[in-house]
């Protein structure tokens, strides 16, 4: 029956049942409006061959209704009142402020930080009574940057917040800065949104993900401000950015009309850089947008509101390149000798001879698909080879991890045996191969490393390590000198389950995880910078992964199968192949 409905079980509707009625209609429309509008970060679901997620359109203002605090409120009730009202982005949180004195209210910055919590948090009286502590169950943490670090296991927060009476009624004279969200609200409030900043080369686009307030009319203003601070702190050193230090908005705003995004700067900044230089600002800014905004389609510099000379179409530089594709054919072993894959045929390697007396295993081809890697015997040497030359050995160290070619050729390993010993040579460089770069990362000192690959941009590397019985799915940023390696930043860490030892690079921001098992169900994880880990369909007996271009284009293998996920299931590729790995 339609709530709307003025006869009720064949009776005349009295005033109050007309109300009710009326009443649920309005609850039944705000929660088809809720289920249809409001966009969340997927939770759960089976990976399989995909695009890439569309652009967001961020023009829709979704806000959460605030309600102002009440006459003779207890302290807790403000309290909880100033939390609830932590969803107030749209309008600068204009009802939580009324929770505060006034003079707390001009200084608290929500923007210091966010924390997202489970569902509910408790409230107690301190040892002094004007002071309350509130203990909540921390989801993640972000940053002023919109930088995100998820909480470790079973982690708990508490604050202090200290309480007054104005002219009779309780208000918060001392809260810390930022706001406090359900992970419902943080996901309903912000966005994922990935900043492009250049490797050093400005051939790449990095991704830098930031969770920002992704639904309101500052959206565009907000990614222009966070890509002027600059990349995230694991970044600082791996990437560029074309914007010049201290270059500002000139003022608090980024107008979009037409689709056109109107970008006013600090003058004297941005009159100084070349026309070249503001053409990879250009690229920069408006990949960003494009990636995650369906509403701009073009970049208007303005220097003292006039635009400025972006050059001609012959000065046009060439566009970032996003999501680097990987060639399509895999480098295997087949009867321990070294072969090709292209997804439906196996074929020896042209002017490569036997390997088989070098117990080759973990094949590794670089991404011209004019050099090979692979660790040899017990995994403490890895020999290089190319075609009409001999296999030479390149690297020596305990454990190794299983060998990866960034773009620009180099080639990288780890140490697995808790030195945080971290090597990488230039096996492209006339056969001379020289000493190799040998690094102790001081963050990997203790932990037993069974991954390390390079990104596709090779700016960043996939780190896999544990100690104590301790798993760490850790993203470092690669600092070089030219094309020298020279040091790892300080890394960021993914959340996952269970105890992973192998992983691969499966997009820009994403990457697919496992601990092998040659007689157990195995689950691949994959992980993604902007979004919640997603399990795969488990197989039985998986040792080792690949992936190739496009999102989650991950591929299992058992010790003599080759396996591709169509759909929703695991499907036989190719038999009697072992080991196949694209680029990287």
């Amino acid at each position: 029956m339609s709530p709307k409905a003025q006869v009720i079980q064949g009776r005349p509707a009295t005033r109050e049942q007309r109300n009710w009625a009326v009443s649920l209609w309005a609850m039944l429309v705000v929660v088809l409006l809720a289920v249809t509008g409001c966009a969340t970060i997927p939770m759960h679901g089976n990976v399989g061959k995909s695009d890439p997620k569309g652009p967001r359109n961020s023009s829709v203002n979704i806000s959460l209704q605030q309600f102002s605090p009440v006459d003779g409120a207890s302290p807790e009730s403000i309290i909880r009142g100033f939390i609830d009202s932590g969803t107030g982005v749209s309008d600068d949180f204009q009802v939580a402020r009324q929770y505060l004195t006034p003079a707390l209210a001009q200084s608290w910055a929500p923007d210091k930080r966010t924390l997202v919590y489970k569902d509910t948090f408790a409230v107690t009286p301190s040892t002094d009574a004007a002071t309350f502590e509130l203990k909540l169950d921390l989801v993640s943490t972000v940053d002023a940057a919109g930088v995100l670090t998820p909480a470790n296991g079973d982690t708990s927060e508490l604050l202090r917040m200290k309480m007054v009476q104005v002219d009779g009624q309780w208000r918060i004279s001392e809260a810390p800065d930022g706001v406090i969200l359900t992970e419902a609200n943080f996901q309903t409030l912000y966005a994922p949104v990935s900043l492009y900043f250049y490797d050093p080369s400005f051939t790449y686009g990095v991704p830098d993900v930031r969770w920002l307030a992704g639904r309101t009319s500052r959206t565009a203003t907000s990614i222009v401000k966070a890509m002027l601070n600059g990349p995230a702190p694991y970044l600082q050193g791996a990437v560029v950015s074309a914007f010049p230090a201290g270059i500002a908005l000139e003022r608090d705003s980024v107008p979009v009309n037409n689709g056109q995004a109107q970008v006013g700067l600090t003058a004297q900044q941005l009159l100084a850089t070349s026309t070249e230089q503001r053409q990879q600002m250009n690229a920069q800014l408006l990949t960003t947008f494009q990636k995650s905004l369906n509403t701009i389609t073009e970049v208007q510099f303005l220097a003292d509101d006039r635009s400025v000379d972006m050059g001609g179409n012959g000065d046009v530089v060439s566009h970032m390149i996003i999501d680097n594709p990987v060639p399509p054919t895999q480098i295997a072993l087949a009867q321990k000798n070294l072969v090709s894959f292209d997804g439906t045929k196996i074929a020896p390697i042209a002017g490569v001879d036997s390997v088989a007396d070098l117990d080759p295993s973990a094949p590794a081809i670089s991404y011209s698909g004019k050099n090979f890697a692979f660790l040899s015997g017990p995994g403490n040497q890895i020999y290089t080879v190319s075609a009409n030359q001999q296999p030479a050995l390149a690297l020596s160290g305990v454990a190794l991890t299983p060998p990866s070619f960034a773009p620009n050729g180099w080639l990288w390993s780890a140490a697995g045996d808790g030195s945080g010993l971290v090597l990488a040579i230039n096996p492209n460089d006339g056969g001379k191969l020289g000493t190799p770069v040998m690094m102790t990362i001081p963050w990997l000192v203790g932990q037993e490393v069974t991954t390390f690959r390079v990104s596709r941009d090779g700016t960043r590397a996939l780190v896999i390590s544990a100690a104590n019985g301790v798993s760490k799915i850790s993203i470092t940023g690669i600092f070089k000198s030219g094309d020298v390696p020279k040091e790892l930043t300080a890394p960021i860490r993914l959340p996952h389950t269970g105890s992973p030892t192998l992983g691969v690079w499966a997009g820009d921001s994403s990457v697919a995880i496992m601990a092998p098992s040659a007689t157990k169900p195995v689950i691949i994880e994959v992980l993604d910078l902007a979004a919640s880990p997603v399990e795969m369909d488990e197989l039985k007996g998986v040792q080792w992964i690949s992936a190739g271009s496009g999102v989650r284009n991950v591929h299992a293998q058992t010790a003599t199968e080759f396996y591709t996920n169509v759909g929703n299931y695991w499907e036989v590729d190719a038999k009697e192949l072992q080991q196949a790995s694209f680029a990287g």
